[in-house]
């Protein structure tokens, strides 16, 4: 019996291994083809494909940006067929207990708070302020209700499809949720590359240095959500990374590295918190997963 289920297992594995190198493999050679054509080669490209105009509302850029839920759904297509599609988007659906729909709406704005407001019991309003308390408070609110800006940003609709529905679940089969969020997390920030290449994106002025540490201690964080909650990416995926992003557009941080150690502290607390489980239960034994 032992040795049926170890064969069992290993299949699981290398299947769920298999899944992830062409996921990994399709995501990044579209993205990077695509922005490497339109960084390097733009006159040529639109001597084929037609004028772009402005990159931000061009397909390219579109079809970069949403690489990884596209690749999730046709590769959920391939290896699963109709009920591999139907299980992917069952991850949106998992019931969930409702207190963490509300932390993953407001970890990364209140630890942004905090963080603004111990600048300020420490060094006064006398002196520049990296966390913009106002914007937090107001201006990000006030975008969330007031504009269709969280449905107009393509990151987390174009992404977490890919990156929390299909490869968190087949990482979560070999490795602990701290390791599979570390791996997610650097290659997740790694996929970022082309954005920091072109001044028509945010991620130029950014240091690539920094948003590598805050996009995994990122990851940490939406792996420990996605854990609690029933394994629900709409949760642990969706709204913690349009969370992040809207606290980008209002300006409520002034750039990367403050990003880095706000979330660096949220990271560091869960990991103590729960360990290597980040569920609070200090067992080595991976979540389940669908593959």
């Amino acid at each position: 019996m032992a040795n049926l289920i170890g064969s069992k297992q290993n299949t699981t594995q290398r299947r769920a291994a298999r899944e992830l190198m062409a996921f990994f493999a399709l995501t990044f050679a579209i993205t990077f083809g695509l922005g490497a054509a339109v960084i390097f080669f733009r006159p040529q490209f639109e001597a084929v494909f037609g004028p772009l105009g402005p990159l931000l509302t061009s397909w390219p850029y579109y079809v970069a940006v949403c690489m990884p839920t596209i690749s999730a759904l046709l590769l959920s297509a391939l290896f699963g067929g109709l009920e591999g599609v139907k299980n992917l988007f069952r991850g949106l659906v998992r019931p969930f207990q409702l207190r963490w729909a509300f932390v993953a709406l407001l970890t990364f704005p209140t630890a942004l708070l905090l963080w603004g407001l111990a600048e300020r019991a420490l060094f006064g309003n006398g002196v520049s302020h990296s966390i913009d308390i106002h914007a937090i408070l107001v201006s990000a609110p006030l975008t969330l209700f007031t504009t269709a800006n969280i449905f107009i940003d393509p990151g987390p609709w174009g992404e977490e499809t890919g990156w929390r529905g299909f490869a968190l679940p087949r990482l979560l089969i070999r490795f602990t949720p701290l390791t599979a969020a570390i791996i997610l997390g650097v290659i997740w920030a790694v996929w970022h590359a082309p954005a920091f290449l072109t001044s028509d994106l945010t991620q130029a002025k950014y240091n690539f240095g920094w948003f590598l540490v805050g996009v995994t201690c990122a990851s940490i964080l939406m792996t420990w959500i996605y854990v609690n909650a029933n394994r629900n990416f709409l949760v642990a995926g969706f709204i913690p990374h349009a969370m992040n992003n809207l606290m980008g557009f209002s300006n409520a941080f002034t750039d990367a590295k403050i990003q880095a150690l706000v979330l660096i502290v949220v990271a560091g607390s869960i990991i103590v918190a729960c360990g290597p489980g980040l569920n609070g239960r200090r067992s080595r034994a991976p979540a389940a997963a669908d593959a």
